[in-house]
């Protein structure tokens, strides 16, 4: 899998990349392929390079430097195409020579300033050699022809030519078939000596995309306050970790994003809240955060100790249906078979489930939240299934939103400030029952009381129900139970 595809599956990855200060267009393009990492050694050395920026970007001794050798990669163009024939060893016009030249110029000026700095970051391969082909007067200006110096019997044509008068076609037309020739003669030349340097031009093609994302890697852990992860081989945990992307949009409402804590243990764990309680967000940014991580990137928290999955599934259903004519648990179910088959033929995945079953009937909605939990359970799956069903009674781990806040309350609740009273922590969570928060924030937001007097008294026939049916199942053979 390449990032673009990852950019598809995961919200606010986009965000993330959108929000890199990249110089050139090869570097997104380098970015976008860039291929998911699978093992500790490749994700350590990726972040150790964007560590090792950060540190660089810090020093303001620094800083001009960084910003001359940006202003360089901002020149770059993309000429894989003019690399790709000197490989070959095909023969090179005009442009492509001029292209190649300009680009080993500009690949001279960022070592010279790579060196001024002490940055050994991204080591890049000499040029002066190619330079040396494509600039045979020393002039180092991004400019080419076939210049004189290439061949005095050129230069004599030249001469001849320029000294011919007027009316001396014939001869002159003789000459410029001659010029045309040696030119031609002279660029094949040219090519055939470029394409002994070829792998190294590819290589500092590569250096200068690796430059450019590391520099924007390493800008963005120090403005977004990113952390660098450690490497885990059992338990995962986020210590105040955030949504870029939500925390930005809040910002700009005047409102405060409430970082949380995470564990995610080789286990199922459940997590239940009221809605509201910004479950579905959680997700999504543990989704997001992985994700980074498998890619290299340093992660939204304080602290954050990850280990490398083979793929992160994240089903919310809110993301566009792929399944289309399917009815919403149709769809929901089919995902969490093949989530399923993954499992059992050996993947080790993150599954992120958001209100699992949630549109289908509670009964069975519950037995299926069961079975999926003992299931990942079962197989050491890392996951989280987030849940308003209670009678949950699976093999899991459980957490709860800590949620609505009352007491906190002044004055009238509204839509506008009821998030500043969700505390949206998560607390471990023994029991198998859910909080029962709706009707009283329905209330607090000045819903008809009518209409929520009938509510409750439906709930507490609901519970009182519920209650002596489970004293009936619990009773003995032949027992009588008082209703």
């Amino acid at each position: 899998m390449t990032l673009t595809t990852a950019i598809e599956e995961i919200k606010g990855l986009r965000f993330m990349t959108d929000n890199l200060e990249l110089q050139s267009g090869w570097a997104k393009r380098m970015l976008h392929a860039s291929p998911y990492l699978h093992t500790a050694e490749e994700i350590n050395r990726e972040l150790e390079k964007t560590e090792e920026m950060t540190r660089i970007l810090r020093d303001a001794s620094l800083s001009s430097v960084i910003d001359r050798i940006c202003l360089k990669l901002a020149q770059v163009k993309d000429i894989r195409g003019s690399i790709a024939r000197a490989r070959d060893s095909q023969n090179l016009d005009d442009l492509e020579l001029f292209e190649i030249k300009v680009f080993a110029l500009l690949v001279a000026d960022i070592r010279q300033l790579l060196e001024s700095g002490g940055i050994r970051i991204v080591p890049f391969p000499d040029l002066e050699p190619v330079i040396a082909i494509l600039d045979p007067e020393g002039m180092r200006i991004p400019h080419f022809y076939v210049y004189d110096a290439y061949s005095p019997e050129l230069s004599a044509i030249r001469k001849k030519m320029k000294a011919l008068a007027e009316g001396a076609e014939k001869e002159l037309e003789a000459l410029r078939h001659e010029h045309t020739l040696l030119e031609d003669r002279i660029r094949e030349q040219l090519s055939s000596r470029l394409h002994t340097h070829a792998e190294a031009i590819q290589e500092a093609f590569q250096k200068v995309g690796e430059l450019d994302i590391v520099i924007a890697k390493g800008k963005q852990v120090l403005s977004m306050r990113l952390c660098r992860p450690r490497v885990s081989q059992g338990t995962t945990r986020f210590k105040k970790i955030f949504n870029p992307q939500v925390r930005e949009a809040l910002a700009k409402e005047g409102k405060r994003f409430q970082p949380v804590d995470v564990s995610i243990a080789p286990k199922a764990t459940l997590i239940s809240g009221a809605n509201m309680t910004g479950k579905s967000v959680i997700l999504k940014t543990v989704a997001l955060a992985q994700t980074l991580f498998q890619f290299g990137f340093h992660v939204p928290a304080e602290e954050a100790e990850i280990a490398p999955v083979d793929g992160v599934r994240l089903c919310t259903g809110d993301e566009q249906d792929e399944l289309q004519g399917l009815s919403s648990y149709a769809s929901e179910m089919l995902r969490v078979n093949s989530i399923a088959q993954e499992v059992k033929g050996g993947a080790n995945l993150l599954v992120l489930v958001d209100e699992l079953a949630r549109t289908t009937n509670p009964n069975e909605g519950r037995a299926i939240v069961n079975a999926v939990l003992d299931f990942l359970s079962a197989h050491g799956t890392r996951s989280l299934i987030t849940s308003h069903y209670g009678g949950i009674e699976a093999d899991c781990l459980r957490m709860r939103v800590r949620g609505f806040v009352s007491e906190n309350v002044t004055g009238r609740l509204t839509i506008d400030n009821i998030n500043e009273h969700i505390d949206y922590s998560l607390v471990e969570d023994s029991g198998d029952t859910v909080p029962q928060e709706a009707i009283r924030i329905a209330r607090l937001l000045g819903v008809d009381n009518d209409l929520l007097d009938s509510a409750e008294h439906y709930l507490e026939e609901n519970i009182t129900n519920t209650r002596g049916q489970a004293k009936a199942e619990n009773a003995a053979p032949g027992e009588i139970t008082n209703k």
